[in-house]
């Protein structure tokens, strides 16, 4: 089995949602044993083609001049392929294409090899695309050139500006280095500089307070090893960090991270206060409560308790801070969930916002006098944040904002006094967290 073949079986098993796409990879990958080389591969060609659907599809329309609702679900996904290589990767054309018509051949559709074959082999040239471009609308040709949904696209233009719009659109398209999270609970750091050194990594720092953030030219490689397995280090982009710093846990404190899965927060949270403070972690999902445990025993975090609840109606004990990381549209981290933007309406973000306003209500409650509250998401979107921080202050006015620069360095922190990491401004995955302390 070549390696589009693999691909085009993974992405067959969709219908254009794309969850847990790589969880699906790896698993096809051990059970095809690929090497290294060929296991990065066919995540590149996955999650490409999924990056890159809207813009493929188009190309497809026009070498075929058809709709694309009018082929086989794995004849698509085959010219998805191909037409990513020639698109994206910039692979000589006789090998896409003959690689794809012996891929077809493998997934048993002798009989669309010549048309996968004649299509392949009359695709646009990038000169023709580009004129093609500079006749639409400039809102649909970025959408289509950047491949996100039209809603999207349009009120981010709105929000921020053509410009800014096209590189958050081209932000999420990129690759983005993966940062890894220092375990002090379980080793040093300088133990672990000498045992990552030891094992051939080359490991620059991204940030030493108050856990040293760190980043390497191998992320696949390390997150594979036994360092990663014994529980050394996490993965966690910094922007994800910084609710927690705003959150600022310290030894003897109850805290309670009420919508805690998959656990990077929760994990840093207890590694920053450590045994002497009371640590609650929470999710709706006792599946994800699973995934929660999974991660703390991994990483020795021996000491967090645990508990099924939903953070809009369920009941917490008293607590010195509460994080608030709600679920959200995630916009702001599209460029490390590529089949986000397909799983998105625009009907979500307010079925989100009520539900964020649902869990602010229900959580005030729960803070001590003098105790604090920071809410987080990982979305861009102005209905999530400031909108949502606006009307929880019209209505519980015993709350008022820190400033988070007394926290995080000011250049995550917009003019209000939040956390906004925005794209296409800091070049970082985007995220909002404000807090919130109680008179």
């Amino acid at each position: 089995m070549n390696i589009r073949t693999a691909a085009v079986r993974i992405l067959n098993s969709y219908h254009h949602q794309y969850f847990n796409y790589e969880n699906r990879i790896t698993a096809m990958a051990d059970r095809l044993q690929l090497s290294e080389k060929d296991r990065d591969f066919l995540y590149l060609l996955v999650k490409g083609v999924i990056l890159h659907r809207l813009y493929l599809d188009h190309v497809i329309e026009i070498a075929s001049q058809r709709s694309v609702s009018k082929f086989e679900n794995t004849v698509l996904n085959l010219l998805r392929v191909g037409v990513f290589q020639y698109l994206i990767l910039e692979t000589p054309p006789h090998a896409f294409t003959n690689e794809t018509v012996e891929a077809a051949k493998q997934l048993k559709k002798p009989r669309a090899a010549g048309l996968i074959n004649g299509i392949l082999r009359h695709l646009p040239s990038k000169d023709d695309l580009e004129t093609r471009f500079s006749k639409l609308p400039d809102n649909a040709s970025l959408a289509i050139r950047y491949s996100h949904p039209q809603w999207m696209i349009n009120r981010w233009i709105e929000n921020f500006g053509i410009e800014n719009t096209q590189i958050i659109a081209d932000f999420n398209n990129s690759y983005q280095k993966i940062y890894f999270r220092h375990n002090p609970v379980k080793i040093s750091w300088e133990n672990l500089f000498q045992l990552l050194k030891d094992s051939g990594y080359a490991i620059t720092v991204a940030t030493d307070s108050p856990i040293i953030f760190f980043s390497t030219d191998t992320p696949g490689e390390l997150i594979r090893s036994e360092l990663f397995t014994n529980g050394f280090m996490s993965v966690q982009d910094i922007s994800q960090s910084l609710a927690v710093r705003l959150l600022n846990p310290q030894p003897g404190e109850t805290i309670i991270d009420a919508c805690a899965a998959p656990g990077g927060k929760t994990g840093m949270i207890a590694q920053l206060a450590g045994r002497e403070s009371i640590v609650h972690a929470y999710d709706i999902s006792a599946d994800k409560v699973i995934l929660l445990k999974n991660e703390a025993f991994r990483l020795g975090l021996d000491f967090v308790n645990y508990g099924v609840a939903d953070a809009r109606s369920g009941t917490f004990p008293l607590a010195d801070k509460v994080l608030l990381d709600v679920p959200c549209s995630g916009t702001g981290v599209m460029a490390r969930r590529a089949d986000l933007r397909w799983n998105r309406t625009p009907q979500d973000l307010q079925t989100l916002r009520i539900m964020q306003r649902e869990i602010l209500t229900n959580m005030i409650s729960v803070v001590k006098p003098g105790g604090v509250l920071v809410y987080s998401t990982c979305s861009i979107e102005p209905e999530e944040n400031w909108q949502n921080i606006e009307w929880f202050l019209k209505e519980n006015q015993d709350f008022t904002i820190e400033n988070a620069d007394n926290f995080v360095e000011a250049k995550w922190c917009d003019k209000n006094g939040a956390v906004q990491v925005l794209p296409h401004f800091h070049n970082e995955t985007g995220g909002f967290a404000v807090r919130l302390q109680k008179r």
